[in-house]
């Protein structure tokens, strides 16, 4: 397929390349344009605004930062819904809020065009593997459309429901991956700051009840003294808040969310955004 690609951060290069492995033909467009580099050497076109990269292309795939970011590429004069055609395909792979999502649904499928909320789960290294696991909300024949584009960089891939399903089952899984993090950042530094070895600890919690994603990556990032994204506290900060937002919208409390949401705030404040998610239990531990 001749798929524009737009966003290439931390997740989205990697992607790309996936969809060019598969054997895809990808044109893509990057706001800092030194991104573009690395893919434009393996034969990626590069476009010079989103309008471009969707301007004849059997489908659109955007994965960037938040609400506004989705909408500055989705709309306006330079955006991807003013260059796709009818009967295209818009993929928004972003983690945004469902009511963006739906609102970018309505646009593109009022020109005739197809959209998918397709938020993904598996951090860098599942994107580079492409073994993400990818959450669909949209109509099924543009699902069944998407399909081969998905597998391209997924390994995992389940429609959710229509437009904005994806977004809210991806922001459910973030609510409680995140809390997990925070919580099994305070276990281990509990457990070090009472004299127990990194090597014990390595020993036990991955293979007892607290085992985790989270509880394996803060052990293997604090062995490793490593603190770049991955996933950055900025983007998590931006997910839990999104999720409290979704559920205060809904009339769902969420008791430990709140709390939560505000000791990771703080965290991001002291200056800790760009540094990965797991750097909480750096903080923990001063």
């Amino acid at each position: 397929m001749e798929v524009g690609f737009v966003g290439l951060g931390v997740m989205g290069r990697y992607m790309a390349a996936n969809l060019m492995k598969a054997g895809h033909r990808v044109t893509v467009y990057n706001r800092t344009n030194g991104r573009t580099d690395e893919l434009a050497a393996m034969g990626a076109g590069v476009a010079s605004s989103p309008r471009e990269a969707a301007m004849g292309r059997d489908a659109v795939i955007t994965i960037v930062t938040d609400d506004a970011a989705v909408l500055a590429v989705s709309e306006g004069p330079d955006g991807v819904l003013a260059g796709l055609a009818a009967g295209a395909l818009l993929i928004d792979m972003s983690t945004i809020s469902p009511e963006t999502a739906r609102r970018v649904a309505a646009a593109a499928q009022t020109m005739g065009a197809g959209y998918l909320d397709a938020p993904v789960t598996g951090g860098d290294i599942g994107a580079r593997d492409g073994t993400l696991t990818i959450m669909a909300g949209g109509r099924e024949r543009d699902f069944e459309v998407a399909l081969p584009l998905l597998q391209a960089m997924g390994r995992r891939i389940v429609r959710i429901g229509e437009a904005g399903a994806g977004q809210t089952m991806k922001l459910v899984a973030n609510l409680v991956s995140g809390l997990t993090l925070m919580v099994a950042a305070e276990g281990i530094a509990l457990g070090l700051r009472l004299g127990l070895s990194l090597d014990l600890l390595n020993e036990v919690l991955p293979n007892s009840s607290a085992q985790s994603f989270e509880v394996r990556k803060l052990l293997d990032r604090y062995g490793d003294d490593a603190w770049l994204p991955g996933f950055s506290v900025q983007n998590r900060l931006k997910d839990l808040r999104l999720a409290v937002e979704m559920a205060k919208a809904s009339g769902f409390d969420l008791p430990l969310a709140g709390p939560a949401l505000v000791r990771y705030q703080a965290h991001a404040d002291a200056g800790a955004g760009e540094l990965d998610e797991s750097s909480y239990l750096r903080k923990l531990l001063g």
